[in-house]
């Protein structure tokens, strides 16, 4: 059978989780529901669950483990992904890195519509800037994603810090004179979103789980808050599969404990 051809079921819940996503799309500007293979550690069957989850409605944008993360590029392309971020891209090396392994670990085809970005999260990317953005590379590059928490905390300062703030507007500046997509996250608020789309203008702005472009966005600080329900429900989901797991393995360590003494 093929993909197109698969059948899903959902359960009540799943549903429920569906439904959030296609208001969150349709009404609030989500663009993108996206995880990550490196901090949090989503592992590739999350992701083809979320990806099943997510079916038809909006893409799946995976922040791999490193530039040169060949595994997860092979796995992840073979799930189907629809875009792939490279974090620490700290120099026009790490760049090459990224692109190279994509270009080695994907199909032509795969590579053409693969939506590919890089995550600036350091200060020392911050100095790197330049470079990163002159080189030959950046040609096969999208967008950016502008950390602002892994940031602010390579600076020592919080993450809403007058010096963070310009930082971010100077890296979306120069990311958006190079034809660069500009998301903003870290530390995202329904209070600091409005700051962010005022001050620093990117297009795109990010929670944890999910993606917006501010353009569909009719009330950026009611999007954030519909993301952050949605986030809080999601991990209330996985939360639940956990227990459930748990239980029943616990279950069955019992019944074989029971066969032991008999």
């Amino acid at each position: 059978m093929s993909k197109k051809e698969e059948i899903f079921f959902w359960s009540p819940e799943e549903l429920r989780l569906r439904e959030k996503l296609i208001e969150l799309k349709e009404e609030y500007g989500c663009e993108s529901l996206k995880f990550e293979t490196e901090a949090e550690g989503a592992s590739f069957e999350e992701i083809r669950y979320y990806m099943n989850l997510a079916l038809g409605q909006v893409p799946i944008i995976v922040k791999i483990g490193g530039p040169d993360a060949r595994n997860d590029i092979r796995e992840l392309s073979k799930i189907g992904v629809q875009g792939l971020i490279a974090p620490m891209v700290e120099s026009p090396y790490g760049l090459e890195n990224f692109v190279t392994a994509l270009k080695e670990m994907v199909s032509l085809e795969q590579y053409h519509y693969l939506w590919k970005g890089i995550n600036i999260e350091t200060i020392t990317t911050y100095r790197q800037i330049e470079a990163i953005f002159s080189s030959q590379e950046i040609l096969e590059i999208q967008g950016i994603s502008i950390g602002r928490s892994d940031l602010s905390k390579s600076m020592n300062l919080s993450v809403d810090s007058l010096e963070v703030m310009e930082i971010t507007k100077e890296i979306t500046k120069k990311a958006q004179k190079v034809n660069l997509i500009v998301s903003v996250g870290g530390g995202i608020t329904p209070n600091n979103s409005l700051v962010i789309v005022e001050k620093i203008n990117p297009e795109r702005i990010n929670t944890r789980n999910l993606g917006f472009n501010l353009k569909r966005c009719h009330c950026i600080t009611k999007s954030i808050k519909k993301a952050l329900e949605f986030e809080l429900a999601l991990l209330e989901h996985k939360a639940k599969q956990v227990k459930d797991h748990y239980d029943l393995l616990t279950k069955r360590v019992n019944t074989l404990k029971m066969r032991l003494e008999n």
